[in-house]
This record gives C-alpha cells, structure tokens and sequence, in this order.
C-alpha cells in the first residue's frame, strides 16, 4: 500500500493552520519527516522531523503561511513500506488576517490586519514593513603602510529592524495583545502575501528585545493604544509546540463519561462523512 497524504485547512481557533494527514505507512514502526515548501523555501515542520507513526497519523502545522501555496511532502525515513517520499497537492489556507503569536503556545494567537475595519481590530501602523535591513559581520583591519584597510567579511544575514509596529482601539485587544508581549520575546508572524512592499516571507520568526507600549489617548477617556516593535528574523525554535490545543479540563466539561466522549466521535464522524476511527478522533478530539 502506498503512502498518501492529505492536507487541509482547519480555520478555528486558536488560529489558521494545516492538517496533514498521512495514511498507509504499514503496520509496524515508521520514521517520517514532515516538510513544508513555501515562497521558495523548503524547511522541516516543527515537531515532525523523524518522528515515529504506525500506519497512519495526523500532524498539525501552526507555522504554515496564510493566503500562499503551501506544499507539503512526507518522507519515510524507514518503515515496513521501504524509505519513500510523496507530495501532497498544493495547499492555500483563505485567512483573511495575519497572525502574531507565540510559535510555543498558539493560544496566544492574536490575528493582525493590515487596515482597521473595526473597533475590535488590532491593526499595522503606517510605518510599519516599510523598511528592512540585512546586516553582516564586517571586520576593518588597518594595514601599516597601506591606507586601504583590509575586510574581512561574514554571511549576510536574514532581515533585521523589521518594523511590525500594531495599534489598538479595543481594550480587550489590548489586553490580549499586552500579556502576548509580556510574556515572551520570541514572535511568529504571519503576514498575508499582500503586505508591505517586499517580497517576506509567510512564516517570520522574530527575536523581540524591546516592545514599547504607548497610550495615545486614553488619559482622556480614548482607547488607542500603540506599540512599537522591532524585531529581527531568526531561525524556526526546533522544539515543537508546548501547550495541547485542548485539555483535561475541556473533556471534562463536554463529556460526562468515556462513552459520551465515544459517542461524540461516532456522531462527528457520521456527520463528516467519514469513518469513526482513531485517525479521526486525532483530528477532531472533540467531537
């Protein structure tokens, strides 16, 4: 049986993001890395780089682009089937927002729009993606006898100084916005491929040092706040999300009893079409 793989867009929350669904490994133990391709760069999925499956599985990627193709492939390493690759038809998740989050906790997902549309909205300011800088290391030497220094030069390296500065008008967004930042310096950005004027990327990783809040008119009973952010793009953390999307508490709530919670799955699948398998209730744990 040949390995197949399938990918979708999940559009609930905590935020947009794929699922990808790999079926026919074979019985037995399978090493599989997950990859994604995306505006020309082909990297690993957080969290699914030589994992091990028995047959089949479901991998959940909180770091795909928003609004772009995405192109996923599943390469079995080892496994019953023999070492194989295969491509998944090309995928574009229809966000009409981008993301700002931390890449470790997606609950803290906070969705970003270039132009406020409403009240509730936590929105770019004008200068923000305006400009980019790409540093590398230089070295000057002075040469006695020579009035020509000598250089020694290191890699250029990835954007730095992105301005991803975000205003406010809503308290709750604020507030929202405010614990994201006081709580980590490492961002996921997911910008929609029509913003700005350069060509970035659809997953931006950033190393925050500073965010820099500024109430602009709430002394006097107004609710714009600003922040300002500058960041630079570093590499992907390797280590995969940290928190579950759902928790003990959750079943808890929603179901009284292990059977509840079965027939939960056999109603959602009936619904979907689908069989009520364990591959199922991987994607939808819920019901």
């Amino acid at each position: 049986m040949a390995v197949s793989v399938t990918v979708e867009a999940v559009l609930t929350a905590p935020c947009d993001r794929a699922g990808i669904t790999i079926t026919g490994l074979g019985i037995g133990s399978s090493v599989v890395s997950v990859w994604r391709t995306a505006d020309g760069e082909r990297s690993p999925v957080r969290g699914a780089r030589r994992v091990t499956m028995n047959d089949a599985s479901y991998v959940v990627d909180f770091d795909a682009p928003l609004g772009r193709p995405v192109t996923y492939e599943v390469e079995v390493v080892s496994g019953p089937g023999g070492a194989s690759r295969t491509v998944a038809d090309p995928l574009t998740i229809p966000s009409v927002a981008g993301v700002l989050m931390d890449p470790l906790v997606p609950q803290t997902a906070v969705p970003v729009v270039a132009t406020r549309n409403s009240a509730g909205d936590v929105y770019l300011k004008s200068p923000a993606l305006s400009q980019l800088e790409y540093r590398a290391d230089v070295s000057i030497f002075n040469v006695m006898g020579s009035d020509k220094p000598l250089a020694l030069f290191g890699q250029r390296m990835a954007e730095s100084g992105l301005d991803t500065s975000l205003a406010t008008r809503s308290a709750e967004e604020n507030a929202r916005l405010k614990k994201l930042l006081r709580s980590t310096g490492q961002l996921l950005f997911k910008p929609l491929p029509e913003w700005g004027e350069f060509d970035m990327s659809g997953t931006l990783f950033l190393a925050n040092a500073v965010a820099k809040q500024l109430p602009i008119d709430v002394s006097w009973g107004g609710d714009l706040t600003w922040w300002d952010l500058q960041s630079d793009v570093v590499a992907a953390p390797t280590i995969r999300v940290l928190t579950a999307e759902f928790t003990y508490g959750d079943v808890a709530l929603l179901f009284a009893t292990y059977q509840a919670k079965q027939d939960a799955v056999v109603a959602s699948a009936a619904a979907a079409g689908e069989s009520p398998t364990y591959l199922f209730d991987l994607k939808r744990p819920l019901g």
